[in-house]
């Protein structure tokens, strides 16, 4: 297996110590990304995702619907013929030049995998390598990690995306204000859809503040509990839960640099990094927030949020501004509330916030999430 960590030539320790040997600095990322993805402890009790009282759907018991070996062959030969392997030695390429014959045995563990809601152990080890994201010598920490997954599982997540994505359409759980991750919904329509929304509040002579919101490693910060927890409150049957719950478990991952390994750590927190599924399972989890939010209209890219807040038209230009910094706050107020629900933490040093307005002139107050200072971008420092 060729390694890919080439732009990596050293971590830089707590001790300002330089590490190259390839074996201690895989020990290295593995210490660091095992803590990253321990099963978050911070979680308040009770919770309304985990303990509030289960709702049983009309369709609590609706199966995952049976594959077709046509369906399977279509999964394979659509996929890049990529040669990388997986933690067991197996690429796509590999994947591809298996006889057909041999396809009648995997449909059954296909099969098998989705109306017992199983996923081999063996399915989930991950080979993980990693990728210097400035410097070459550097603090683990900026580093940026390359999961390579099972080459069986990413056809199983296919084909349980195919019907997964099939129930979300049916019950109309993912809101239109979602793009990216999802077909049908094409961000460039999005971003013209919220231009046109700012120019028409703007038309009003209203003040317009924009904040665009960036979650800190978003992907990986997602909470099992919590997730499948809010799947049962959308209606998801039983079957599907059980499912992405076995999918989500019992992951493992090892560090491989210069062609040394580390030990294997587990995955506790998170979706499968290079999964086609994890991008629509966080897109699902996140897909109430704009509930959260009253006070703005939100607009969500992939796995990032942009709210549009408007002073009250019929007012003075003064009075408009003070009723836009009194919604202001109370996003603000709202969105830590709902981070700190989700578990989902924000990135503050890449949040910010554009002030648009016919008049001349600036915001006169400061933003601040919790004891965060946001950053006004694009105007003249308040003094």
């Amino acid at each position: 297996m060729r390694s890919s960590s080439a732009s990596l030539n050293g971590f830089i320790t707590q001790n300002s110590e330089v590490v190259k040997e390839s074996e201690k600095m895989c020990e290295l990322a593995a210490d660091h990304f095992e803590i990253f993805f321990r099963e978050p402890d911070n979680i308040y009790r009770p919770h309304p995702y985990t303990d509030a009282p289960e709702i049983e759907w009309e369709n609590y018991n609706e199966e995952i619907p049976p594959v077709t070996i046509e369906e399977i062959l279509e999964v394979v030969h659509s996929r890049k013929k990529k040669k990388s392997c997986d933690a067991h030695g197996l690429s796509n390429f590999m994947l591809s030049s298996l006889p057909v014959h041999y396809w009648s045995l995997l449909l059954q563990i296909f099969n098998l995998s989705l109306s017992s809601t199983i996923v081999p152990n063996q399915w989930k080890d991950t080979r993980v390598l990693l990728l210097a994201k400035k410097e070459s010598i550097c603090d683990v920490t900026a580093t940026r990690p390359i999961s390579l997954l099972d080459v069986f599982l990413k056809v199983d997540e296919k084909l349980f995306l195919t019907r997964f994505n099939d129930l979300l359409k049916r019950r109309g759980i993912l809101p239109d204000t979602q793009s990216g991750f999802r077909p049908g919904f094409r961000l460039q329509t999005r971003l013209l859809l919220f231009l046109e929304q700012v120019s028409s509040l703007m038309a009003n002579s209203s003040p317009v503040a924009t904040v665009f919101v960036d979650f800190k490693a978003a992907f990986d910060q997602l909470w099992f509990d919590g997730c499948i927890g809010k799947l049962k409150k959308m209606g998801i049957p039983r079957a599907y839960l059980r499912w992405i719950n076995t999918w989500l478990r019992g992951r493992r991952a090892y560090i491989e640099i210069g062609g040394a390994k580390s030990r294997w750590f587990n995955i506790s927190r998170g979706g499968p990094q290079g999964s086609i599924f994890s991008p629509t399972l966080f897109i699902c989890y996140h897909s109430d927030m704009g509930d959260f939010l009253p006070s703005c209209l939100s607009y969500f890219f992939a796995d990032d949020l942009a709210a549009v807040l408007a002073g009250s038209i019929g007012m003075k230009f003064t009075a408009q501004c003070l009723d836009l910094e009194r919604k202001l706050k109370l996003f603000f107020e709202q969105l830590e509330i709902y981070a700190i629900l989700s578990v989902q933490p924000i990135n503050f040093s890449k949040t910010e916030a554009i002030w648009s307005a016919r008049a001349i002139g600036g915001p006169k107050f400061e933003l601040t999430c919790g004891e965060k200072k946001i950053p006004w971008v694009g105007l003249p420092l308040l003094i």
